[in-house]
């Protein structure tokens, strides 16, 4: 979406200079005579921060929690901003918060401040700025997405925490296995006739001397094949396919459900304890999943329930998240109490995603370990041949 900065006159008369979001400019047009505005001029806007990139999770929960606590005690928006961008502990923050001053300082609100920043602030935060303005509870919508971002920052630490020990595994085992095939093996084993050497041997050597001889075309394979799965999986039919996939893979795809139901219950959590209509409420959570086939499955929710149907029920109906989800928010439904039973279901799914995640590390390293040992005892076993065949030639 384009940005343009806009010159009208208002109802009673008086010049108006505003930031007005459009795909085009008939689009842009109809939004200004949306504002009962009279348009005088405009001209499209490039935000300088173009070549910044998101901010990450923990710039945003220094954004959200400084400038909420500074709104919430009376401090104006325009010298909350500037103090933000004085205590910025990064280049990038720096820019961005310069950038979003700016635009408040033109006269634009802080959500369309920030949405002219293309894409430095997640969705979510941007809808939630803008429920918070329009129902005057900006700082409670700050406070209440610092929190979510903290514990969305907790739940992606405990994933990589968990992921650790088996990548580092994983990687030792692998180099382990390659010095011996490369380096160990064929020491030895040069010291002996070609013809005396048994099976398991040949089989490693082979091995070895295809690493040794073809070790760039291997390398230079491997970064294509990595190139061309990234260039894929931008495709959005063949995205679609794997974040479904990942989704009802084996094993690890109750783990993905159960971690997808705890950021859909936060979202859903936020939004509507903000005030965001229902439908729009589901239209953003469906963007923020960060799930291809998630998004188009909240737009048959959205679908359905345009038509009367509960949400609960429509959630169920997809079979992508945990029945818990879809049953605590049946229960919110009946009692009035939706936010509050949302916030408690994230929390319930963010501690099974830990249990779970724990449970799946419990199997994977010792099906590890087994492996390595495998290996490792047939190229050990490989080189012990040769020399007890010589011995039994000398003795």
């Amino acid at each position: 979406m384009r940005s343009f900065q806009v010159k009208a006159i208002d109802a009673s008369g008086k010049n108006v200079n505003e930031l007005v979001f459009a795909d085009d400019i008939e689009e842009l047009i109809q939004n200004v005579k949306n504002k009962s505005l009279f348009l005088l001029d405009y001209r499209e806007t490039k935000s300088s921060s173009n070549s910044v990139s998101k901010l990450s999770v923990k710039s945003l929960v220094i954004f959200c929690r400084q400038l909420g606590t500074m709104i919430g005690a009376g401090i104006p928006i325009m010298q909350s901003l500037s103090m933000l961008l004085e205590k910025a502990d990064t280049p990038k923050s720096k820019r961005v918060y310069r950038n979003v001053f700016e635009e408040v300082q033109k006269g634009n609100s802080l959500s369309a401040a920030m949405q002219s920043q293309e894409g430095v602030f997640p969705e979510l935060l941007n809808n939630m700025i803008m429920a918070g303005e329009l129902s005057g509870t900006l700082d409670i919508s700050l406070k209440r997405m610092a929190a979510h971002f903290e514990k969305e920052a907790k739940l992606k630490n405990k994933i990589k925490s968990a992921s650790i020990y088996p990548m580092v595994l994983g990687v030792f085992s692998v180099g382990v296995v390659l010095a011996l095939v490369t380096f160990v093996l064929p020491t030895i084993t040069g010291m002996f006739s070609v013809d005396k050497i048994p099976w398991t041997t040949k089989i490693i050597l082979g091995f070895s001397d295809f690493l040794l001889n073809n070790w760039m075309i291997l390398i230079i394979g491997l970064i294509f094949i990595v190139i061309t799965i990234n260039l894929l999986l931008k495709v959005r039919s063949i995205r679609l396919q794997w974040d479904k996939f990942k989704l009802f893979m084996p094993i690890l795809g109750k783990l993905n459900q159960t971690i997808y139901s705890a950021r859909a219950a936060r979202a859903l959590s936020s939004l509507y304890s903000s005030g965001v209509q229902i439908l729009d409420m589901l239209e953003t959570t469906g963007r923020v999943l960060g799930n291809v086939y998630l998004e188009d499955m909240f737009l048959e929710i959205i679908d359905k329930v345009s038509r009367g149907e509960l949400i609960s029920k429509s959630i169920a109906e997809t079979k992508s998240f945990d029945p818990m989800l879809s049953s605590m928010i049946y229960v919110g439904e009946e009692t009035g109490a939706i936010g509050d039973i949302l916030d408690s279901t994230a929390d319930y799914f963010d501690n099974e995603a830990d249990s779970a995640l724990q449970r799946i590390i419990s199997m994977i390293e010792p099906i590890m370990i087994i492996v390595l040992g495998f290996v490792i005892g047939f190229i050990v076993i490989s080189i012990i041949q040769p020399i007890f065949q010589m011995y039994d030639i000398y003795s």
